[in-house]
């Protein structure tokens, strides 16, 4: 035990023998892991606003406000039998109005516009088809229904764009995804090899005191210990300060995230798992800090 405590005493003081090369490596693991957390949270929300688009209704049907709730009913048992339908949701005016008011805030502002001019937003059937691909081809089916005069207009046009929608943000989630991947592994490279240096002055400057060790009989361990706290410290120290600033920054932006994008189910996916999170950070420094101390001594340290 107090050999353990001596080699972790000497890792510490290891930090401040070379300070300036200790901050240049503390600084870089710290860029790494903001890096890779900014990358990680960004692939993390493209794929919730991709799934989000995928699951809105494939097509909706507005029908006109003079049709009757049984003539409604009609309608939608009518287009619930056609063979591409999977299911279909009756939607009222009142719904609509509170879906738009909860959507957003510039949707709250637009709901207390339309209650004040007597909201005329439709009621309507949100229809989810089996394949997005052939809309067009079940639009065409549902105008021939007996109940197609009901029928005010259809969201086709806004279903084909949002299919370009979904396909545009996979080519965006792909582009981040690589260029994350690729910038991730580059400061992953420049930190190992700063920490590496570093360890690698710091057993130059100790040679005098490792030939002394060596010659009382330490055991390789024991000199090559200190070296791999030290690694090991940057990536603590690194992890903390990343955290600190990563955390701030994400309360921060939550709002925004929440009103303009609908994310809240990101940020709270994040929030449970917060302590994963940080463990993931601490982990991730520890291992680069003491991957690169290895290296290092393996390569500089002949014992």
């Amino acid at each position: 035990m107090i050999t353990f405590w001596r080699i972790l005493k000497s890792g510490c003081k290891n930090l401040f023998r070379n300070a300036w090369l200790s901050i240049a490596a503390t600084a870089i693991m710290v860029i790494t892991l903001v890096i890779v957390a900014f990358f990680s949270f960004s692939a993390l929300f493209l794929q919730n606003q991709l799934q989000a688009i995928r699951n809105k209704i494939d097509l909706t049907i507005f029908i006109k406000d003079e049709a009757t709730a049984e003539q409604t009913q009609q309608l939608s048992s009518s287009i619930k039998a056609l063979d591409k339908v999977q299911g279909v949701t009756y939607v009222s005016k009142l719904d609509a109005l509170e879906r738009l008011r909860t959507s957003s805030k510039d949707g709250e502002k637009l709901a207390k516009t339309a209650i004040d001019i007597g909201n005329p937003l439709p009621a309507s059937l949100e229809v989810k088809t089996t394949s997005l691909e052939k809309l067009s081809d079940l639009d065409a089916e549902i105008r021939k229904v007996p109940q197609a005069n009901l029928i005010a207009s259809s969201s086709l046009e806004d279903s084909d764009v949002r299919k370009k929608v979904v396909e545009r943000i996979v080519q965006i989630s792909k582009a981040v995804s690589q260029v994350g991947t690729i910038i991730s592994v580059a400061f992953l490279v420049v930190s190992l090899l700063i920490i590496f240096n570093t360890i690698r002055m710091a057993i130059f400057t100790r040679r005098e005191e490792i030939d002394i060790m060596k010659l009382v009989g330490a055991t390789k361990w024991f000199i090559r210990g200190p070296f791999l706290v030290e690694g090991a410290v940057y990536g603590i120290i690194g992890a903390i300060i990343a955290i600190a600033i990563t955390f701030p920054l994400i309360n921060f932006a939550k709002p925004l995230f929440v009103s303009y994008f609908n994310a809240a189910e990101v940020l709270t996916f994040v929030s449970d798992r917060a302590s994963l999170v940080v463990l993931s950070m601490f982990g991730l420094g520890i291992a680069i800090g003491v991957s690169s101390s290895y290296l290092a001594i393996s390569r500089h340290l002949k014992l």
